[in-house]
């Protein structure tokens, strides 16, 4: 999953958090779930914060390979430790259209961001507002028309079929889920 930022045409996909070494080469904690998506980069676009509108730095990449942490290791066209440190903390998005391709019946999160949920009998229950990662499985945070949220797991169970094109999720809920 990835995060996307404030006018929603960009991702963020990492994040730099320190200088590796005293050659230049920058670590970068990896923002996505295809963190091997920087080995195949040419460059990336540095930016200050999630509300900038261009980038303060483009870096050319010569190599990137994952630690033995999961962080990515980047050798660019940065050639000293200091002018690396410097970086630290930027951000790092990309093209909405350059993400990598999913499976059919994949989507992004935030793909999923404003489609309005309805029951298998078309009864419209809300709008998908947010999404919480981590236990078992995702939640779809859903706000209701009185502006109450609601928490659906986001598992076959309940989750019959998400339709992008019509902009909706349809749900099968079980009593005391809503």
């Amino acid at each position: 999953m990835s995060t996307s930022s404030k006018n929603n045409e960009r991702v963020l996909i990492g994040r730099v958090s320190s200088a590796h070494g005293i050659r230049g080469e920058i670590r970068v904690t990896p923002l996505t779930d295809f963190p091997e998506r920087f080995q195949d980069m040419d460059s990336i676009a540095l930016y200050a914060d999630a509300s900038a509108e261009a980038p303060f730095r483009l870096l050319h990449v010569a190599r990137a390979r994952i630690d033995g942490k999961g962080n990515v290791i980047l050798e660019s066209d940065i050639t000293d430790r200091t002018s690396a440190e410097k970086l630290s903390g930027a951000l790092i998005f990309i093209d909405k259209e350059d993400r990598v391709s999913l499976p059919s019946g994949s989507f992004w999160v935030d793909d999923l961001l404003g489609l309005t949920v309805v029951t298998e009998s078309g009864e419209r229950l809300g709008v998908v507002d947010d999404y919480m990662s981590g236990g078992a499985n995702e939640l779809y945070v859903v706000r209701d028309s009185e502006g109450k949220l609601h928490y659906i797991p986001a598992v076959e169970e309940f989750i019959k079929k998400i339709d992008i094109l019509l902009s909706t999720i349809t749900v099968s809920l079980i009593d005391g889920l809503w």
